[in-house]
């Protein structure tokens, strides 16, 4: 696998050309100064099968601000028991 490396500007005037590169594989590194700012390469085949969706959640999740459910199902609502008689169908009646 090849690397090209361009300057910011020559970037911005060859991109056409830096994207057809890394769609045949290759990365890319641009700079700024000398010094690497971005690289460029194909996305990975777990990368093309997130949605959108999935990303924007495991970005949530890297920032630490939802935590990711373990797969499993959510169990079913059990009423909770109580002493007075009638109360749990009292409540599922008005709920329905």
């Amino acid at each position: 696998m090849s690397t090209l490396v361009f300057g910011v500007r020559e970037f911005q005037a060859k991109l056409g050309t830096a994207l057809r590169a890394v769609a045949r594989g290759a990365r890319v590194t641009v700079t700024s100064r000398g010094k690497p700012v971005a690289v460029l390469s194909r996305p990975d085949a777990s990368d093309a099968a997130l949605t959108d969706l999935d990303r924007y959640f495991l970005r949530l999740a890297a920032e630490g601000r939802v935590r990711l459910g373990s797969g499993k199902p959510i169990p079913a609502f059990t009423p909770p028991k109580t002493r007075i008689p009638g109360v749990a169908a009292q409540v599922l009646r008005d709920r329905r």
